[in-house]
């Protein structure tokens, strides 16, 4: 009766909203005078903040979309084919024999939109100038390490000079979410300004399309095709031309984004929540995400989600117990069937439970996951693991009447910790936490215990995470409460340090799609570390939880000297996930999935299960070759 409502409301608002000209777009009409049939309207995701500012080579300036759109790097690494697919290279760098110079052949017919051709006075350029400029933070500090020397060999030819072997150093120039981005050295070179000033406005694009209008406000930006579209690399690839105009546009919340798509002015959402999307399959006959059935959404992002600790602004998450006792008190079943719907799979390590992955890491560790224990009371060991999970999730969605085909494992990964508040509870008794008269936890200073849980709320599945998480440490004994924020607030509250846990995703949980993580991690190590409020990236580093260990640094080490398709370096990778699990460095949740949804009444293209020719994430710097597929659907 609650979801039959739920439709009915939504129905009832589809036929119902009006025009409105205050904040963020309305789905009763766009903000642009073009032809509805020329342009792709997209979900933007969020606000942008450096709304004029398209100097992408400094940290915060805003990437997702406009990278995609107007940014070029060298090679993309593509998660759904596993494939690389190449940029502005010709072709795979060439090291050679002990990994100390990468020689790369760039092509020779692609242009900047100004039309001047591009070359490889570009590239060494870019380098040099990020090198020679701390503040285009970016790369600075990565490059700044490993490159002696960057030479023009020929106007295709650069050939790079290391101070140290590295043989993943491409992947600086290898987009997974992004790579270094090309900078045209004919305007970079004319700046007068600081160049970590420079807004790049107008941006002068290496790729299909040039911005043509932005909102003042940071709601919606619109996009042109080049008419030299041929002389990009996404046009060269694809060979079509694609929408003569994009719009990214942002509407809101779940609800709003799902009335926006089934009046038709939204063509490609980035995620919904999971009643927002049944309602939109209800309303929207020609609306889809990854699989037309359960489970519907994408689940081969590379990435996961975990609840990250803050070691710095809490101590108390500095002792091993209490990071357990937090995890034994959640109950992951709960959290992956009511909260998301049962359509992700479980991941108790710093890895996605992908197909690809979970060959790589969750199985070949089975057995290890098995046997792990931790110590309860001194001398008291106790496992944690808990094998049957996938089959408790299978029989919730059986109950639920899906079409549940297949091994539970593949689909909900092979299992996670226990719900255990017993065990938790011991746990936290041994650290000196004792229950209140009203049976809420006090800390061991006699304080009641607190949590605030932060999320960016344009992340369903991260907010979700939060939400039940507070519910289930509430029901626990703790005062725990989630804390819903837009993209901006999360963005400044994670690189300053001030939050308590977050539903968090990427750094040490993403690798490259061949599964290797020594580029996703290497910036955990220990010289990266800087306190709170120093802005966490600021000097190249990722280390949002604050944690400083010689553990990680050897792993980093050891892992960056061998080669990344060598089973040393496989091994490697496998110590850093068990290493972080057994240690509970972050509480691993869920794997990555969206529902990365579609409407196909004007455009026809998009990748599916049925049509997966690439990575449908289209936010990423790797989805201009998805925009290029696209045709009219009529």
């Amino acid at each position: 009766m609650v979801r039959k409502f739920r439709v009915l409301l939504f129905l009832m608002l589809v036929l119902s909203l009006t025009p409105t000209t205050a904040g963020i777009a309305q789905p009763s009409g766009l903000p642009v005078d073009v032809p509805r049939q020329d342009v792709f309207i997209a979900d933007q995701i969020v606000r942008y903040n450096s709304i004029d500012n398209f100097n992408m080579w400094v940290n915060g300036v805003d990437t997702p979309n406009r990278h995609s759109l107007l940014m070029e790097t060298l090679w993309y690494a593509d998660a759904e084919t596993g494939k690389t697919v190449d940029g502005a290279a010709a072709a795979d760098p060439v090291y050679n024999k002990d990994f100390t110079e990468m020689t790369v052949k760039l092509r020779d017919n692609i242009s900047w939109s100004d039309g001047v051709p591009f070359s490889a006075d570009d590239l060494v350029y870019t380098v040099q100038t990020i090198i020679a400029n701390p503040k285009l933070n970016a790369w600075n500090a990565v490059l700044t390490k490993y490159v002696s020397k960057v030479e023009k060999v020929d106007n295709a030819t650069v050939k790079f000079t290391l101070k140290e072997a590295n043989p993943r150093f491409h992947y600086n120039f290898m987009a997974r979410w992004n790579g270094v981005y090309m900078m045209p050295k004919h305007v970079f070179e004319k700046v007068t300004e600081p160049l970590d000033t420079f807004k790049f406005n107008p941006p002068v694009s290496l790729s299909a399309y040039v911005m043509k209008q932005f909102d003042p406000n940071g709601n919606w930006d619109l996009y042109q095709r080049r008419d030299d579209w041929q002389k990009t690399s996404a046009g060269i690839i694809v060979g079509k031309p694609g929408p003569k105009y994009i719009l990214t546009i942002l509407y809101g919340d779940s609800s709003k984004k799902a009335i926006a798509m089934a009046r038709g002015d939204l063509d490609v959402s980035f995620d919904f929540d999971y009643e927002a999307f049944q309602s939109l399959l209800k309303s929207t006959p020609t609306a889809q995400s990854w699989y037309k059935d359960f489970p519907w959404a994408y689940p081969g992002e590379s990435d996961s989600r975990y609840y990250q600790f803050n070691y710095f602004k809490e101590p108390l998450f500095q002792n091993k117990d209490v990071r357990w006792a937090l995890a034994l008190a959640l109950d992951v079943v709960d959290l992956q069937t009511n909260y998301v719907g049962g359509v992700v799979p479980v991941d108790a390590l710093s890895e996605p439970a992908t197909a690809a992955f979970s060959k790589l890491y969750h199985k070949p560790l089975k057995d290890w996951l098995a046997n792990l224990q931790i110590e309860v009371e001194k001398g008291t060991m106790y496992k944690p693991w808990d094998a049957t999970v996938p089959e408790q999730i299978a029989a919730w969605a059986k109950d639920q009447k899906y079409n549940v085909t297949g091994n539970p494992e593949d689909l909900f990964g092979i299992g996670w910790w226990k719900h255990d508040p017993a065990v938790a509870e011991r746990l936290l008794i041994k650290n000196g936490f004792k229950r209140g008269p009203d049976k809420k936890w006090l800390r061991p200073d006699g304080k009641p215990w607190q949590i605030e849980i932060l999320a960016a709320q344009d992340e369903p599945d991260a907010f979700r995470m939060a939400q039940a998480a507070q519910d289930q440490w509430k029901a626990f004994g703790i005062d725990a409460k989630a804390a819903g924020v837009e993209r901006p607030v999360w963005g400044q509250r994670m690189d300053t340090g001030d939050f308590q846990i977050a539903a968090n995703w990427g750094s040490w949980n993403t690798s490259y799609p061949n599964g290797d993580k020594w580029q996703q991690i290497r910036c955990l190590r220990s010289n990266f570390y800087l306190d709170p409020p120093a802005v966490v990236n600021s000097n190249g580093g990722c280390i949002s939880s604050r944690l400083k260990t010689d553990m990680f640094d050897k792993i980093i080490d050891d892992l960056g000297k061998v080669d990344p398709a060598s089973p040393e370096a496989l091994k490697l990778d496998q110590d850093f996930v068990k290493l972080v699990a057994e240690n509970m460095y972050n509480i691993d949740a869920l794997t990555f999935k969206k529902f990365t949804t579609w409407d196909s009444r004007y455009w026809k293209g998009f990748p599916s299960s049925d049509n997966a020719f690439g990575y449908p994430q289209y936010w990423f710097q790797i989805g201009k070759y998805v925009y290029q597929h696209l045709e009219p659907a009529k």
